[in-house]
């Protein structure tokens, strides 16, 4: 007896020491026993207070999963009792009211016959003060370090199962699964780019921060780097009416070297940030030439935006990998926080220092001056001196091409296109028409078309057949499919049709050119301002949706309607355009609506269900009341801009002004340009000052001003 007692008090003994609050609960939820740890933990007198009044110690206003935190208490201490054990966070309150974030293991016992349930509780504040510790410390940089090697040396691995969830997304997305599915199914790949993006960033910052980012030191065209900076960039700031204007002024006689790709990447993420922090107003970019050598030259990069700019509070925190200017910044404009930090060891990685000037409201200024070493070019080589790259060359040509194609939007948008760089354009509406237009020139010894753009599904002939029967004509006209549809497999099924290239849809105006290159040549250029392209995409777009509205306000009744009766042919083809048209106007959702639908209709059978139905009324009345609201505001804006007069004595010191930075030769009169467009016939002058043409847009000035009377 005396040994069970002696082994009884030694099993006190180390409960009661054990630095965790151990409690013993019966079914009941009521505390059998607890240890002397109980005591300290909750900061009470005795053992009693607790085993009485434990519930008093739940903090109130924690409440899991939304519910009172003494009905999940009770909750948990039922699930130990049915499963075994159960382990969890928990928040309690000690007696004076301080917070005790405590880790919960709940284990059932028998005793004495009956199951009871044993609950370990450890004190997590000492643990968390650790954590937020560390991350202050010198252990957090040593930390750091060590992700940076780890990640350095990771990029195939986390690569791979990106492309594993992307490629079997995308398969999942053919099976025969549901609607719900479908939507997840979408939401994961489109955010798979973003995300690739975001472990690019990762990678990158990893790489420079473990020392294994190496710098190539090839030759390389300035233009070049600058003209791709511009196309990945253009879209980006079309969508939010931005201007922007390149300047660069290159080496002569020699070709920098440097690393090509690491320039790019500095140059596109200045003028991502940029274009993401800038509501309205103008980006500017310059490259010039400060210092010429014998064997270098030194040039100047300048990224400057109109946007909401930066405290130099907010510039410090910019630097910093992982935030960005504010703690709401990444929610409310997107990003990793990476990008600005990357750009500023590439710039230092490269021999520069990367500069901010920025005020808060009027925009920011980010500037770097590098030095490359430098090789002689010939003379056919060498570029012009200068070079203004918010112009572009617009090839113009002549000749005549026959369309094939179903959807009016469609035909809109190609036709004007064609239409901008000199093309007369026959549409057929399906592919009967089209063979039959091509017989009526050979009949009728007319000349022959010089090309032929053929869509792939059309009414009574699609693409495919259309294309074999003119092929049989042996008129040697080019055939370019113009689709949708450009995977590999795609492609493959076109050429050997007998089609010799594609144009994926929607298209932009300069993969339009490039294919066009292949056929035409051009007789004359045209420069054309990246402004001046803008509006007319502007204008292209209101065209469109004016179009899709009138042609579209009564489509869900129709579709709904041919179903009805039967016709699933003339369902199948007015959803198969309802989907070109959002595409077209990048309505994605609605797009996606249309797919399912269309996929249920193929092949003659009706397999579309209520669900889909609803969805695709329920996007397609949301982009007719999107579009009806714009075209309402549109026509609002007209109205007040008609009946507002020019104010003249505005009118006269915005004249005055431009004057003065025009005998300056001040390149920041490009931001007097939105002004300028209220003036009646300024779009000469608007262009010669985009060109940089001062000296022409002196006399154009003046002649503007006699015609307002100033």
């Amino acid at each position: 007896m005396e040994t069970f007692r002696e082994a009884d008090e030694r099993t006190k003994i180390m409960i009661d020491s054990t630095p965790m609050c151990i409690s013993i609960w019966n079914r009941n939820y009521e505390i059998i026993d607890v240890n002397q740890e109980a005591v300290t933990f909750f900061e009470l007198n005795n053992k009693n207070e607790y085993i009485d009044d434990w519930y008093k110690y739940l903090t109130p206003e924690y409440q899991p999963c939304g519910r009172p935190s003494l009905e999940m208490a009770k909750e948990w201490i039922d699930k130990a009792f049915e499963g075994g054990s159960q382990s969890f966070e928990w928040m309690n309150t000690t007696k004076s009211g301080e917070p005790l974030p405590s880790e919960v293991t709940l284990v059932r016992a028998k005793y004495q016959g009956d199951y009871t349930v044993v609950c370990y509780m450890r004190d997590m504040r000492k643990h968390l003060k650790l954590i937020d510790e560390m991350r202050k410390s010198e252990i957090a940089v040593e930390s750091n370090k060590a992700k940076s090697n780890f990640l350095a040396s990771m990029s195939h691995e986390i690569r791979t199962p990106m492309n594993s969830i992307v490629g079997f997304s995308e398969l999942a997305l053919d099976d025969d699964i549901s609607d719900k599915t479908k939507n997840y199914l979408t939401n994961i790949l489109e955010n798979a780019d973003w995300l690739l993006h975001i472990i690019n960033d990762i990678l990158d910052i990893s790489k420079i921060e473990a020392g294994k980012l190496d710098l190539e030191n090839i030759p390389f065209n300035l233009h070049e780097i600058l003209t791709a900076c511009r196309t990945m960039i253009t879209q980006k700031a079309n969508e939010k009416g931005l201007m922007l204007h390149f300047y660069a002024e290159p080496s002569v006689g020699k070709s920098p070297l440097g690393d090509p790709t690491r320039l790019r990447q500095v140059l596109v993420n200045l003028l991502s940030n940029a274009v993401k922090f800038t509501n309205t107003g103008i980006i500017k970019v310059q490259a010039v030439v400060t210092d010429v050598q014998e064997k270098t030259v030194t040039m100047h990069f300048e990224v400057k935006d109109s946007g909401i700019g930066m405290t130099s509070e907010q510039i410090e925190r910019a630097f910093t990998p992982f935030t960005q200017a504010e703690s709401g910044t990444t929610r409310k404009y997107g990003g990793t926080g990476l990008g600005l930090n990357i750009t500023n060891f590439l710039v230092e990685l490269m021999g520069g220092e990367l500069k901010v000037e920025s005020i808060p409201g009027v925009g920011s200024k980010f500037s770097f001056d590098l030095t490359f070493d430098t090789v002689d070019v010939s003379k056919d080589d060498m570029s012009e001196a200068r070079i203004v790259l918010n112009e572009m060359k617009k090839p113009n040509f002549e000749g005549e091409i026959l369309l094939c194609e179903d959807n009016s939007m469609n035909q809109q948008v190609i036709c004007e296109h064609l239409e901008r760089v000199g093309l007369k354009t026959v549409v057929a509406e399906n592919g009967r028409i089209g063979v039959d237009k091509v017989k009526e020139r050979i009949e009728n010894c007319e000349k022959m078309f010089d090309l032929i753009f053929m869509d792939m599904h059309m009414p009574e002939m699609d693409g495919l057949e259309a294309t074999a029967k003119i092929m049989e004509l042996n008129t040697g006209v080019p055939i370019v499919a113009m689709t949708a549809n450009i995977m590999a497999d795609d492609r493959e099924i076109y050429k050997k049709s007998g089609m010799v290239d594609y144009v994926g849809k929607p298209f932009t105006s300069q993969e339009l050119w490039r294919c066009l290159m292949k056929f035409f040549t051009p007789v004359s250029w045209q420069k054309e301002s990246i402004r001046r392209q803008t509006q007319d995409e502007v204008k292209l777009k209101e065209k469109l949706i004016k179009n899709f509205v009138r042609n579209n306000t009564d489509r869900f009744g129709e579709i709904t309607n041919a179903l009805n009766d039967g016709d699933i042919t003339l369902a199948h083809r007015m959803v198969h355009t309802l989907k070109g048209n959002a595409g077209q106007l990048k309505k994605t959702l609605l797009q996606e609506a249309a797919v399912d639908v269309e996929k249920a209709l193929k092949d003659g059978e009706n397999l579309v269900t209520p669900q889909q139905m609803e969805r695709l009324d329920v996007e397609l009345t949301t982009v007719l009341t999107e579009f009806e609201r714009i075209i309402k505001e549109k026509g609002q804006q007209e109205v007040d801009i008609t009946e507002k007069p020019l104010d003249t004595i505005k009118v006269r010191e915005l004249l005055d002004t431009l004057e003065y930075m025009l005998k300056e030769s001040d390149s920041d009169c490009l931001e007097l340009i939105d002004e300028l467009q209220v003036i009646p016939k300024s779009d000469k002058l608007i262009q010669q000052i985009e060109s940089f043409d001062y000296k022409d847009a002196m006399e154009t000035l003046s002649e503007l001003k006699a015609r307002c009377g100033i």
